[in-house]
């Protein structure tokens, strides 16, 4: 009878435990492998000097934006396209493999045809006063590792480009009015093709690349200043001393030399704020300053944006 018993307390308490564990592992989160990725995707921002200062109304991707998505394990430049300035819609459903750790790619603008992932071919347009002009050259990119989840994976785009901003104001002799009547140009030797390189996010001027004499900024008027954006690929310089932002009105022409010891040089993902008075008699600096143009990264005290 003694060893009945024992047996027996043994099998209740062999299937008492078996129950809390099958009722424990119940109880633990899983990933549904059935359920399709979601990815979501918002751009870098520098203080002031986010996407909304250059191009949109808002600091975050609109309606319509299409971002490329890339992975280790099989899926190549699967569009999402913003729905309604939050969610993201996939042209094709992407799904975890395992519940295991995996590495997305994303960039944008999204192209359609990408034939060499290493080599996309980008361009520089010498007219860039325009919001979707500025849109289309804003070349960003991520890479995230993220394990298996079946909720939203959130992943920030870094600027690959390089941006500059011209702030100008009035000054002796002129009036902010005349100003705004003016075109405007950046001057200097700026290469206008590269590749762009989707497995490093890096951007690459093209060996004889045939280079722009000027470009045409975007302009914002702030009511009391005029604010002029440019983008440039990375590596592009400007001379020091040399002719740098120049405004004409057919009658008058008014030339800022650039006046920073070594020039400038453009760096991936970095920017350079210039502050400039116009006077009836030319036009002189007043502050710039550099600095990263990546997510909560942000600096200034030295002209080289290597």
């Amino acid at each position: 009878m003694k060893t009945e018993t024992t047996l027996r307390s043994a099998l209740v308490a062999l299937c008492c435990g078996m129950a809390l564990t099958a009722c424990h592992n119940d109880d633990e989160p899983g990933v549904d492998l059935s359920k399709p990725i979601q990815l979501s995707f918002s751009p870098a921002q520098m203080g002031a000097e986010s996407r909304a200062t250059i191009a949109v109304t808002n600091a975050a991707f609109e309606q319509g934006d299409e971002v490329g998505v890339y992975t280790d394990e099989g899926y190549s430049n699967v569009l999402f396209t913003n729905m309604d300035g939050s969610s993201w819609t996939a042209s094709e459903p992407m799904y975890w493999p395992d519940a295991d750790t995996y590495t997305f790619r994303a960039y944008y603008p999204h192209q359609d045809n990408v034939t060499d992932e290493t080599a996309v071919p980008v361009s520089l347009p010498a007219n860039q006063n325009g919001a979707d002009i500025l849109t289309d050259i804003d070349y960003m990119w991520a890479t995230a590792e993220r394990a298996a989840s079946n909720g939203i994976i959130d992943m920030t785009l870094n600027h690959k480009m390089s941006l500059l901003k011209l702030d100008v104001t009035d000054g002796d002799g002129i009036t902010l009015d005349e100003i705004r009547g003016m075109d405007a140009s950046i001057l200097g030797s700026i290469p206008n093709t590269g590749t762009w390189n989707l497995t490093t996010g890096t951007v690459t001027i093209t060996t004889g690349s045939q280079n722009h004499t000027a470009i045409t900024p975007y302009r914002v008027d702030n009511g009391t200043s005029l604010t002029y954006y440019a983008l440039v690929m990375p590596g592009t310089s400007f001379a020091e001393s040399a002719p740098f932002f120049q405004l004409t009105d057919g009658n008058a022409t008014y030339t800022y030399d650039l006046n920073i010891s070594g020039g400038i040089t453009a760096g991936e993902a970095k920017y350079c704020n210039i502050s400039l008075t116009v006077h009836r008699t030319g036009i002189s600096m007043d502050t710039f300053n550099v600095g990263n143009w990546t997510e909560d990264k942000t600096g200034s005290g030295t002209a080289t944006m290597d």
